[in-house]
């Protein structure tokens, strides 16, 4: 386990972007359906992926 403990959230946060991209329903401020509020959904998709994202950089930013 000598991964950085921010991916490990990193690897959550992508598993669960994948459970709600399978479901079509996503959550920020509230429920998110795909088929019924597209733009907030995919929107709440693209902030989710960011933020996985980021955990996989954080160990790299040279201020820490």
């Amino acid at each position: 386990m000598g991964l950085p403990w921010s991916y490990w959230l990193g690897f959550g946060l992508l598993l669960w972007l994948l459970y709600d991209l399978i479901r079509g329903v996503s959550y920020l401020w509230q429920r998110y359906v795909r088929s019924e509020q597209p733009y907030m959904y995919w929107l709440t998709i693209l902030l989710w992926t960011l933020v996985a994202a980021s955990c996989f950089v954080y160990p790299h930013w040279p201020y820490v």
